[in-house]
């Protein structure tokens, strides 16, 4: 009997740790900006001097409201989720470096193929961001500090 009491206290630890303990989600909400990995396999259809900026209007443990200005685009373009993904694995899979949640959507600009983006929150303060398009037309990294 005496591991069940223990296990309200641990659901308590988790959702702490989960919802920012360290951290609020709510220290996310700002414009973010940052460039390109330097690594060439993380770069394909950008410039090495690529830079990504991103416009976090709220953000909670399973959807966010965000806009990016992608390189090569000129008007902010609006991240559409992907609204399963926030309910499955992929909203909560872990990357290297204590990330705490992922958000998984598209950017459509007009007259093109859309871009997937993969924007992972961590606990550092930073936000990691992958834009992807086709099996191999694009893919970058961006590694994005608050401005």
């Amino acid at each position: 009997m005496r591991r069940f009491r223990l296990l309200p206290a641990f659901g308590f630890l988790a959702l702490s740790w989960l919802t920012g303990g360290c951290e609020s989600m709510q220290d996310f909400v700002g414009v973010w900006q940052g460039p390109i990995s330097t690594d060439p396999q993380l770069q394909q259809g950008f410039g090495s001097q690529a830079s990504l900026a991103l416009t976090v209007a709220a953000v909670d443990g399973g959807d966010a409201q965000l806009t990016a200005q992608v390189p090569g685009i000129e008007a902010p373009l609006r991240y559409e989720a992907i609204r399963r993904a926030s309910g499955d694995a992929l909203g909560a899979m872990s990357l290297p470096g204590d990330s705490l949640r992922s958000y998984m959507g598209y950017l459509r600009p007009p007259g093109q193929e859309p871009y997937l983006i993969v924007v992972t929150l961590f606990s550092q303060s930073r936000i990691e961001a992958r834009l992807i398009r086709g099996p191999d037309d694009a893919y970058g990294v961006f590694r994005l500090q608050k401005r």
